[in-house]
């Protein structure tokens, strides 16, 4: 543990220090209306394909859906380019555009014959979507007149109003301008309808959002966004500092010395999170199939001692796959450390010595949590080596390395809805999302039983079952439910999820 502690101490100091010193070159200074730091780059503004959480915030902010989420501290939804809909049967939904949405570049009035070609393309299995799911349960959209428009689903689909229709699955597209692009693209959608479009995107630098004259709905507070990416957020407070930014995300680690430094033009913010951070272990790898193997590992590390080294303690420590507050949420606790039951499986199963190599991105916190699991690691006779990426480089590891790949620590994204989040851990996403390989019939089963389920208790055990069947595969360490963190100037309010996650169109001028 003291090796630990002064590990950590020192680890921090020198990329402090760092981090100072390489900013002055790393962020450009850019006159706009208003500067917000985000994750990264944007990659992918396709709704079926997008990937990060810097994707969704474009997605959001550029495209209709029939409903959104509002930017509060509740998750509550209301409606955005839709005048009404209604649930008539648990397998039809009515909606009702609102007239006037105008696509930009000329490509006339949103209609619902494009939110019948934006749901449906979900289920084309020639477009291969990762994000297919999202509508899995989908029949067909019916067309009734230009405005209205039926949702006929096969089964009942319990997670439709909170993971499909206000998040990414329910953004809507242009049917012309798709089929003029072939049915798909990646960063370039040359036909938008949100509150805002994009006015410029320089690659690694900034991307531009301006308000879209064509919205019909309420406008925007600011005209233009000028949207910033820095990876670390370290790098980011200093950014924000600077008056680089107007707001960032702040590192977890950082809240208390933020706390007691902030200035009377600025506001912290900090709210819980549905998202889960873990260290994933790939079942599939010649190194980790023995199941021995990856039970002596997961009972080496020592999550308190990341907690309170990476995270000063803030977070409490995630006993599973579904965060507090939401349904299917395990109160099991996780076992604490043992050194000495990782030895004996270890022996148990041959091995003597072990190298391994773990993937993280390359923020400060899961930097120090990396260094604290090499350590631990050490204490059982497993060398560790830490591959550090960028953070887009690090989400194409899938592709790249497949089984090949060892170690990760990442965090996903989650909203108020556990289907979203199981989806990603079953054996069709092997390689894709699943990067742990994890393969289980029963909680496949229990995966498509729990989107029919409109049961709360029911749905809550089965949810329950799946993180039991994941911890028993012994891939996964569960770590924490990140917080988001943000500090921003006093001028403005902004538009936050639930979660803190940007709903760019909802910033506002203070009061």
């Amino acid at each position: 543990m003291k090796i630990n502690n002064i590990l950590n101490f020192t680890t921090r100091s020198i990329l402090s220090v760092g981090i100072a010193m390489c900013l002055a070159v790393s962020v450009p200074t850019y006159a706009a209306e208003l500067k917000i730091q985000v994750q990264s780059d944007f990659g992918q503004l396709d709704p079926a394909f997008w990937a990060s959480q810097s994707d969704r915030n474009v997605i959001h902010a550029i495209y209709p859906k029939l409903i959104e989420f509002k930017s509060s501290k509740n998750w509550e939804w209301q409606l955005s380019s839709a005048e009404s809909i209604e649930q008539i049967d648990e397998l039809t939904i009515k909606f009702t555009l609102k007239p006037g949405l105008m696509w930009t570049n000329g490509y006339g009035e949103v209609s619902a014959e494009d939110v019948e070609y934006s749901f449906e393309r979900f289920l084309n299995e020639d477009l291969a979507a990762p994000n297919a799911g999202d509508w899995s349960p989908l029949k067909d959209v019916e067309v009734l007149d230009k405005y209205s428009g039926l949702i006929h689903l096969k089964e009942p689909f319990a997670p439709i109003w909170w993971s499909t229709l206000p998040y990414t699955g329910g953004a809507i597209l242009s049917k012309k301008a798709m089929e003029e692009m072939g049915g798909k693209f990646t960063t370039d959608p040359k036909v938008t309808a949100g509150p805002y479009k994009i006015e410029s995107w320089e690659q690694g630098q900034r991307t531009v959002l301006v308000a879209h004259d064509g919205w019909n709905g309420e406008a925007p507070a600011f005209d233009r966004l000028e949207l910033i990416p820095i990876n670390d957020p370290k790098l980011a407070e200093v950014a924000f500092k600077a008056g680089q930014v107007d707001i960032t995300q702040v590192a977890i680690s950082s809240v208390p010395g933020m706390q007691a430094s902030l200035s009377d033009d600025e506001l912290l913010e900090v709210r819980p999170s549905a998202d889960y951070f873990w260290l994933g272990l790939n079942a599939e790898n010649t190194n980790l199939k023995d199941a021995r193997v990856r039970e002596a590992i997961k009972k080496a590390i020592d999550v308190e001692a990341i907690i309170e080294g990476a995270y000063f303690g803030i977070p409490e420590r995630s006993t599973g796959l579904v965060a507090p507050g939401l349904i299917g949420h395990s109160e099991e606790a996780q076992p604490p450390r043992d050194v000495a039951g990782a030895k004996a499986l270890l022996a148990d199963a041959g091995i003597t010595s072990l190298n391994l190599e773990l993937e993280l991105q390359n923020s400060t916190d899961e930097q120090t949590a990396a260094l604290i699991i090499q350590s631990n690691l050490a204490e059982i006779g497993v060398n560790l080596q830490l591959n550090v990426h960028e953070s887009g480089t690090f989400w194409s590891l899938g592709d790249e390395k497949g089984v090949n790949m060892q170690m990760t620590l990442k965090t996903f994204t989650s909203p108020p809805d556990p289907a979203w989040s199981t989806q990603w851990f079953l054996e069709g996403q092997a390689g894709i999302w699943n990067w742990e390989w994890f393969k289980n019939a029963e909680y496949e089963k229990l995966h498509y039983a729990a989107l029919s389920e409109t049961d709360f208790g029911k749905r809550a055990e089965m949810y329950e079952q799946m993180q039991k069947l994941m911890d028993e595969s012994h891939s996964f360490v569960w770590l924490i439910h990140p917080p988001l963190a943000r500090v921003y100037k006093s001028s403005i309010n902004p538009g936050l999820m639930p979660n803190g996650d940007y709903k760019l169109q909802d910033f506002a001028t203070a009061n």
